[in-house]
């Protein structure tokens, strides 16, 4: 007697509730072996049974998918559209916002597909399918999205001194489509490892509050794996809430060090002041072979230096370097590192008030961080 393929059989019995599971599964099973084998064939069958899963999930996690994309695009139509100098129109939206729409967001929201899910379902397979399928198809339609706006949005790009400057900076013989490209491409690739990443771990945390804390098997068990669930949904939200923008650093500051790069982000300018961080989580010294200021509509470098050795050194809070208004100086040591400037000769470097300057760091495998800053 043929047998619906089982991985979706699987999918279906982590996607259904309990009260129905046996019902809907069992009506499935028999149309499946007495009308639609007989009638079209059994790798036909598998097709129309495939299709009576995927809609039953869509129908139960489709707006999580959406929700998905949207952070996605949002996000991704902020960082195109800079300003000139390479501000982010995301930096003038409410802390919680901007949170939100970080890849921190994306990681909660997957974070919620398994609470969601296992609740659902009252079993921790119900969460992990949900997380696995929003990542998977939510990355699926990321890449289609980037293809069907990569040429509108290279033109735009193309326009913008910023952009022009980074592709530039990044000494990459590739024209600047191509480079724009591939850039596009590491990106899609970063988001697909990082969902499914996250997909694992809090699929794992499921199982965890659902076999070996909670057995499902027991009223009880479902029950308190219900209300667990709902905390698990609703705790990357408070956490979002009480910390406001300090996740969405720390996150970017995690995913360079894992890869091995030199982390960067800056405080707003204030009082003609503004400070670089380049450490890691805060705490860890970073791999920094180079720093360069340059001005993003010129391209003229304006201070360019080196560590002599090349140390990784906690220094002024662990890798904190303020950059004024006026006069700066050009080398300068950083505990016991040295940091030595080839630009310029002289021993300060001015920046102005109301000049947009781009700020480029290197580690010692030749990847580079950039932010865009006016004083």
């Amino acid at each position: 007697m043929p047998n619906p393929p089982q991985l979706a059989e699987l999918i279906l019995g982590g996607l259904l509730p309990l009260d129905v599971r046996e019902t809907v599964s069992g009506d499935l099973l028999e149309e499946y072996r007495e009308s639609r084998v007989p009638e079209v064939g059994e790798f036909r069958a598998d097709l129309w049974y495939w299709r009576q899963v995927g809609g039953m999930w869509l129908r139960a996690y489709w707006w999580l998918v959406v929700s998905a994309v949207l952070l996605h695009v949002v996000r991704d139509v902020f960082e195109t559209f800079r300003a000139p100098s390479g501000a982010s129109y995301l930096d003038g939206l409410p802390t919680i916002v901007y949170a939100v729409v970080s890849p921190v967001g994306l990681v909660g929201l997957v974070g919620l597909a398994t609470a969601y899910g296992s609740c659902r379902a009252g079993r921790w397979q119900g969460g992990f399918g949900a997380a696995l399928g929003v990542s998977a198809i939510g990355w699926l339609l990321m890449a289609a999205w980037r293809n069907a706006t990569f040429q509108p949005f290279r033109h735009v790009q193309q326009a913008n001194p910023y952009w022009i400057q980074a592709w530039q900076s990044s000494l990459s013989k590739e024209t600047f489509p191509h480079w724009m490209y591939w850039d596009g491409v590491g990106a899609l690739i970063t988001a697909g490892i990082v969902l499914l990443v996250a997909s694992f771990v809090f699929g794992g945390m499921a199982a965890l509050f659902g076999e070996a804390i909670f057995p499902p098997a027991l009223p009880r068990g479902r029950q308190l794996m219900r209300r667990w669930s709902l905390c698990l949904a609703a705790l990357p939200l408070v956490v979002i809430g009480l910390t406001g923008p300090r996740p969405v650093p720390a996150a970017e500051v995690a995913l360079w060090a894992a890869t091995g790069g030199p982390p960067l982000y800056f405080d707003a300018p204030h009082d003609g002041q503004v400070v670089a961080h380049m450490d890691l989580m805060r705490g860890l010294p970073p791999d920094i072979a180079r720093i360069r200021v340059s001005e993003s509509a010129t391209g003229a470098t304006v201070w360019d230096v080196k560590p002599s050795p090349a140390l990784r050194v906690c220094w002024n809070g662990c890798w904190n370097l303020t950059l004024s208004a006026g006069p700066n100086p050009a080398s300068f040591a950083a505990g016991r590192q040295k940091l030595k400037a080839t630009v310029p000769k002289a021993p300060t470097f001015s920046l102005t008030r109301g000049t947009a300057y781009l700020f480029e760091v290197w580690d010692s495998r030749g990847r580079v961080q950039r932010h865009g800053f006016t004083l």
